[in-house]
């Protein structure tokens, strides 16, 4: 067990710089070419007019959306890579059936979510794509890292002391052992042999239950290794799914802000709001907006992109009461697309009114 740990620690500190640079100079890359933020001009003109506001941009370029994509999908199969070494490390210390692919799908989903929101994905097809290839990058790199392990602890025992069994040389003389009695107990060699090896053996439920373990079997292991495979990769796709359903500027590339609450009026005007929403007639509708609305009320939010405030927004209108079991809770009413002029004379109208 000290040798399985020893070994894995081994691998961890010798790859993971090497992926954690590549990693570093591709995201520095990816910020080099990626449209470039507008939040210092904008702060270096909060007072100009909103007419210079709405201004013509161009639509965005086929082959720098491309180069996100790609962009993003390199960073994060090598994210899932160390995520792979971390996993083989901790799996030596701690494995619990059922649940660590949950962990590491949650692990995996991270990165889709962040690769997501870096390249501007909206595609589900995409984002499946993506987690597919995250995914067996976590697993591979996690299942292969057992392979190293067992071959560093081999040396560890052919060869006394840690430094003389990391010898390069000393680790080709093991693998060469350790392929040879793979291949005489599975037909296999290398790390499809060590696969056939380790579900030769099965993997056991139950672990820290020495005495009462239920082991899977030959053919229950790949069925299990299959189903942990495919709950990494539903878990990574359903967060993916989830973070493209978030709204971004089309027109400079900026994720919206949070949802600012314009504020509320009681329920008996639920319809009127609507119908004024849809009008347009955001002078009568500020008119019937209060800062602080009894309960119960409708909830009026605004959600838009706070840098250059030219791509539409959404007006979303919101129920709320007051339970006596669970507290305040909210549900939607509507949502409503405003384009950049509607968004501006809305605001500016209930900052009129408020002034």
């Amino acid at each position: 067990m000290n040798k399985d740990i020893f070994g894995i620690i081994v691998l961890f500190i010798f790859a993971s710089p090497v992926i954690a640079l590549v990693m570093i100079i591709a995201f520095k890359i990816f910020r080099k070419f990626r449209p470039r933020r507008q939040e210092l001009r904008i702060e270096k003109q909060p007072e100009r007019k909103l007419e210079n506001q709405y201004m013509p941009h161009k639509p965005a370029i086929m082959q720098r959306t491309v180069f996100n994509f790609i962009a993003a999908t390199v960073m994060a199969v090598l994210a899932g890579l160390v995520i792979g070494i971390v996993t083989s490390l901790f799996s030596n210390l701690i494995y619990i059936v059922f649940v660590f692919p949950l962990v590491i799908g949650f692990a995996g989903g991270t990165v889709i979510t962040g690769a997501v929101k870096m390249a501007k994905i909206r595609k589900i097809n995409q984002v499946i794509f993506m987690s597919l290839l995250v995914a067996i990058s976590i697993y591979g790199t996690y299942h292969y890292g057992g392979y190293v392990s067992l071959q560093v602890q081999t040396s560890l025992e052919m060869f006394p002391g840690l430094s003389t069994a990391t010898e390069d040389k000393n680790l080709k003389v093991t693998k060469a052992v350790v392929d040879y009695a793979i291949e005489q107990e599975t037909g296999y060699s290398g790390f499809v042999g060590y696969m056939f090896l380790r579900a030769k053996e099965g993997v056991s439920i139950g672990r820290f239950y020495h005495s009462n373990r239920l082991n899977l079997g030959p053919i229950l292991t790949w069925f299990y290794w299959i189903l942990e495979f495919g709950t990494v990769l539903g878990v990574m796709i359903i967060m993916g799914k989830k973070q493209t359903s978030m709204p971004f500027c089309e027109s400079c590339g900026n994720w919206y802000g949070k949802k600012e609450h314009l504020g509320g009026m009681t329920r008996a005007n639920e319809s009127l709001l609507l119908d004024l929403i849809k009008q347009k007639d955001f002078i009568e509708m500020g008119k019937l907006i209060e800062k602080n609305a009894e309960l119960p009320s409708v909830e009026i939010y605004f959600q838009g992109c706070e840098i250059c405030n030219q791509s539409s927004s959404r007006l979303l209108v919101r129920r709320a009461f007051q339970s006596s079991q669970r507290g305040l809770q909210f549900t939607d009413a509507s949502q409503t697309i405003l384009q950049p002029k509607d968004s501006r004379l809305l605001l500016n109208h209930l900052r009129f009114i408020r002034n």
